[in-house]
């Protein structure tokens, strides 16, 4: 029967976009959500608790010790100190040098800390990037007094009196292992790592040594003009009061970075991404190697930000859709053999990789994102295992102690 002519057809419903599954690998994204809320519940990692303190207690004393033996460090100090060890990404430096040390294995919680070297308060520190790799600079002690000049004559090198990035990281290695005696100290590259057993908690000290400067440096000040996601929500200074050097291998020339910056746009990360970049992590360390590691993925999340409404990144159904995500912006840096740094996007973080290397990072990523819950299971049954360890240690030193 015709329909009446005044009558209006009938709209069909609105698609709905079907989200129960992961088109790539038909796993649910309902496992997948609930697997990275189980990595995160089983994690033996304390983040805060008077161990913590204790044991920062400690590493400071350690580094007075460490002041006066030589005086090269300054008299007054301001450290700064990041949630989470090395191997989760806080700083950017070269895991493949690194002695991988396990949580609950080795330790039960972690954080980094970035030990300034030199008070440059006044002085007119000028950057040579002219002969160094991209997103890396020489510094001079020329402009700095004679005494400090003296004091770091030992690490410097050629007529500037360029500051080696190697050879300031092993002189640190050494006075601190001397200042701490009796503590497991490991010299792990440019980081030297203490661990420090603290009643029933082991905590592992990643210490950095590092060039602090003021302001923002001039190669990086058209990121500066851009709009991001974090405008009218942080302060000026908060972003671009200041940077660091970090030591790196290649020779004089450091790496900048921009840890303070980090550590404020991580109070700004959504909950459920943060979630997505742990677990992402903890997947990935375990498969991805030679010139991967957690920082990267940690761009990809600052750079999630900037082009995903926090609306949806906020939602906490989103973590595995995020996950999955992170995954795949990984292999198309791959694919394109280019991930731009997020301060300084002329900066290629996948420079100096080879094509064979490239390859074969490729195809692990590869076999992660075809079965992802297989992997996922992997790094629950990891965070059990470390929780199992840990739990281990604490009933051995609560027996040893009662004895």
């Amino acid at each position: 029967m015709a329909s009446p002519p005044d009558a209006h057809p009938l709209k069909p419903a609105p698609a709905k976009p079907l989200t129960d599954l992961d088109f790539h690998s038909g796993v649910r994204i309902e496992e997948l959500h609930q697997l990275i809320q189980e990595y995160h519940a089983r994690s033996p990692n304390i983040q805060d608790g008077p161990e913590l303190h204790l044991a920062k207690d400690i590493v400071f004393s350690l580094l007075g010790v460490v002041q006066n033996s030589d005086k090269k460090l300054p008299a007054v100090n301001r450290y700064l100190l990041l949630s989470g060890g090395v191997q989760q990404g806080t700083v950017d430096v070269d895991l493949d040098v690194l002695q991988h040390l396990s949580l609950g294995g080795d330790y039960d919680a972690d954080f980094t800390l970035l030990v300034p070297i030199l008070n440059a308060a006044g002085v007119p520190v000028t950057l040579d990037m002219k002969e160094s790799p991209p997103g890396h600079a020489q510094i001079s002690l020329l402009p700095f007094d004679p005494a400090t000049l003296g004091r770091w004559s030992d690490c410097c090198l050629g007529d500037e009196a360029y500051l080696s990035a190697e050879l300031v990281p092993a002189w640190f290695a050494r006075s601190f292992a001397a200042a701490a005696k009796d503590t497991r100290v490991e010299h792990r590259g440019c980081i030297t790592s203490v661990v420090v057993p603290v009643g029933r908690c082991r905590v592992l000290c990643d210490l950095v040594p590092v060039v602090a400067l003021k302001g923002w440096p001039e190669v990086a000040h058209p990121w500066l003009t851009q709009p991001h996601f974090w405008d009218g929500k942080l302060k000026d200074e908060e972003v671009s009061g200041g940077f660091y050097l970090l030591p790196s291998a290649s020779g004089a020339s450091w790496r900048l970075a921009f840890s303070t910056s980090e550590m404020h746009l991580r109070k700004m990360l959504p909950l459920p991404l943060l979630q997505a970049f742990g677990a992402a992590t903890a997947v990935l360390g375990h498969h991805l190697s030679e010139g991967l590691g957690p920082y990267h993925l940690f761009t990809l999340v600052l750079r999630a930000c900037e082009r995903l409404p926090a609306s949806y990144l906020g939602q906490e159904e989103n973590a595995a859709h995020a996950w999955l995500g992170l995954l795949d912006d990984l292999t198309a840096c791959l694919v394109h053999r280019r991930l731009p740094h997020y301060f300084l996007p002329r900066w290629n973080l996948l420079e100096g990789l080879s094509r064979r290397t490239v390859e074969c990072l490729a195809q692990e990523l590869a076999r992660v994102r075809a079965n992802p819950s297989k992997y996922l299971r992997r790094a629950v049954e990891g965070a059990k295992e470390a929780k199992r360890l840990a739990k281990a240690f604490q009933n051995q030193n609560a027996s040893s102690v009662a004895s």
